[in-house]
């Protein structure tokens, strides 16, 4: 047993000094500090995540589960005035990329894995994932409109394979009656960012399919209607689990026109194989019966996307399939212009219906030669024959002693060389030249020389095809300039009419009613005297008054109308119109380009339409009452 004296205190581990010691108890300190700021953060981290920004990780949560789709609604109908379908409504197969389901670096393989398939450049293709960068993530992004069956079954077949790809089911525009006046109705295709800036493409959202041209653009706002929305659950590969909310779409409003169906359809076919226009218009309202732009193209082309060559077949330089010529093309009106010369010199008292003037063949001014059309000349000539028989000796005479400003003033007073005013894009003016435009134009003061030009629809003068309908339709009703009428009416999917149109006079020409008499019947004789040259526009029991013309496209000197002649040397072909001649109910006007005379080209596709016409106004169906179904 021990004893107390050799008891000894704990004895500290020989290997731990009390420096060591100090340091250790220093290092445990700043640990523990380490750990307790670790643990603060993470806790104001979980607090911010959880409290601050907990509606934004919640919102990236459901993301992962869920998918928003944005339902694009049926766009409404474009039917004629009696209802009849010109632009209906089918169901589209749509090929689309939900980017949030495609890791960035996996985007491009996809894309080119998808190019070959949908047949499409990958630089189309970027470009529509381009102009939606500015939508979430999670919206589908349309790469491809309108898939054909054997498109649609591979990528169905092969959807496993083709991560984020999805096929949607989207309206589509369907063309019942085949492609009429496509420059008319015009054509969809996805909208761009700078229409999306627009008042009229407020509903549309970046991939939209919207009107680009014609009604389909003007009235693009009714057409679209409102889209819907569905919330789906879906797996983890994508598949549907249940639907959480939806919204529905509202359907887009009918158009109604103005232009009838089997009228528009005898225009079309009247003008197949030719270049060129026709217009044909109510006389008494300016409402639109029919429409035509040859060479037409196809509307449908366009909502699938194009390819290079089928754009540069758009665009061909020659016939120009885009061109919307009763609009956009400015022509000289050649001999048709001379009933406005006519109505113009009556009212100012320069000739009256007894007035003559001789005609040799041609006409001597200022050293050079101004030649009629009948090199033998048509002697001496008064108004009714000299319209007749398009005497241009005779006009220039007139021209003369109207002087270029008075011609003027009576062309515009009857709508020429200035827009109609027709609610669609990119109409043309023309020219109705006078001295004070010659001066502002040239820097050059006007020569009476060059009112002889003009006397006869040529020189400066260059009208559209809808201006001259628009001015013998004024003729035709004793002056009044009516406003193009287009639409009828817009209906809405309840069957309420939302907007209805009505006939709007743009001015009423002022002069003697004895004046236009005259000058109609000068019109009637040229379709219907032996001695006309409009013979061939003639309608059994019906009166059809009119004007050829014959529009130079090189100078006179140069020009020799044979068969042998290049196309693009020969002569414009006009032909303007209405009946009947008594009491007229249309006006038709008809240009092709290159067609050579007037009488023999553009009078005959003018016959087909009147008879058309007046083969129509037996019993009619009745205008359809709201909408369509």
């Amino acid at each position: 047993m021990l004893k107390k004296a050799q008891l000894q205190p704990f004895a500290k581990p020989k290997f731990f000094n009390d420096a060591e010691l100090g340091i250790y108890r220093q290092r445990c300190y700043i640990l523990s500090v380490v750990l307790m700021l670790t643990v603060a953060l993470l806790a104001v981290r979980l607090w911010y995540l959880q409290v601050i920004q907990g509606e934004e990780m919640r919102a990236k949560s459901e993301r992962n589960r869920v998918r928003y789709l944005r339902i694009q609604p049926p766009r409404g109908k474009i039917l004629d005035r009696f209802g009849r379908v010109i632009a209906g409504v089918r169901p589209g197969y749509n090929l689309c990329l939900i980017r949030q389901e495609v890791k960035e670096q996996d985007i491009e393989p996809l894309l080119a894995r998808l190019a070959p398939i949908i047949k499409e450049d990958m630089a189309a293709i970027r470009s529509r994932l381009h102009v939606s960068r500015s939508e979430p993530r999670y919206l589908p992004v349309v790469l491809a409109r309108n898939l054909d069956w054997e498109t649609l079954c591979y990528v169905e077949a092969h959807l496993s394979e083709l991560p984020g790809v999805m096929i949607e089911i989207a309206p589509a525009r369907e063309y019942t009656n085949g492609n009429l006046a496509p420059h008319f109705i015009g054509y969809l295709g996805e909208v761009s960012e700078d229409e999306l800036k627009k008042e009229g493409y407020s509903n549309a959202k970046p991939g939209d399919v919207v009107g680009k041209l014609g009604v389909e653009a003007r009235y693009n706002q009714e057409l679209m209607g409102v889209a819907g929305s569905r919330v789906l659950e879906v797996d983890a590969v994508g598949r549907l689990e249940q639907e959480l909310d939806s919204q529905p779409y509202v359907v887009g409003s009918d158009v109604y026109l103005t232009l009838d169906l089997e009228l528009q359809k005898a225009a079309e076919e009247a003008m197949e194989g030719q270049v060129g226009a026709i217009v044909a218009m109510e006389a008494n309202t300016g409402r639109i019966l029919a429409i035509v732009s040859s060479p037409k193209f196809d509307p449908s082309v366009f909502e699938g996307g194009l390819s290079q060559q089928k754009w540069k077949e758009l665009n061909d330089p020659v016939y120009k399939p885009l061109f919307n010529r009763p609009l956009q093309g400015t022509y000289a009106p050649g001999s048709t212009f001379k009933p406005v010369l006519a109505v113009g010199a009556l009212a100012e008292g320069v000739v009256n219906e007894n007035t003559a003037f001789f005609c040799r063949g041609s006409m001597e001014f200022a050293g050079h030669t101004f030649r009629c059309w009948n090199e033998h000349g048509h002697g001496s000539t008064s108004l009714y024959r000299a319209i007749v028989e398009s005497c241009d000796v005779y006009f220039y005479n007139v021209g003369l002693k109207l002087g270029v400003d008075r011609i003027a003033k009576y062309a515009r007073l009857l709508g020429l060389g200035e827009k109609t005013g027709i609610e669609l894009p990119n109409e043309h003016a023309g020219i109705i030249p006078d001295t004070a435009w010659k001066k502002k134009r040239f820097k050059d003061k006007w020569h009476e020389g060059e009112t002889l030009s003009v006397s006869i629809g040529q020189g400066y003068v260059s009208v559209t095809p809808l201006q001259m309908a628009r001015a013998y339709a004024a003729i035709a009703n004793g002056g009044t300039l009516y406003h193009p009428q287009f639409v009828e009416k817009i209906v809405r999917p309840t069957g309420e009419v939302s907007r209805s149109f009505h006939a709007q006079a743009d001015a009423v020409l002022n002069t003697a009613k004895r004046n236009l008499e005259l000058v109609r019947n000068g019109l009637m004789g040229v379709v219907q005297d032996e001695r006309g040259t409009g013979k061939k526009a003639r309608v059994p029991g019906v009166n059809v008054a009119g004007k050829t013309g014959t529009a130079q496209v090189v100078k006179q000197e140069k020009r020799k109308q044979d068969e042998s002649m290049a196309w693009k040397y020969k002569d414009h072909a006009w032909f303007v119109c209405y009946a009947p001649a008594e009491n007229p109910d249309i006006s038709v006007a008809v240009l092709v380009e290159h067609g050579g005379h007037g009488g023999s080209a553009a009078a005959p596709i003018a016959q087909k339409i009147l008879a058309k016409w007046f083969e129509l106004q037996a019993p009619r169906p009745q205008a359809a009452q709201g909408r369509t179904t």
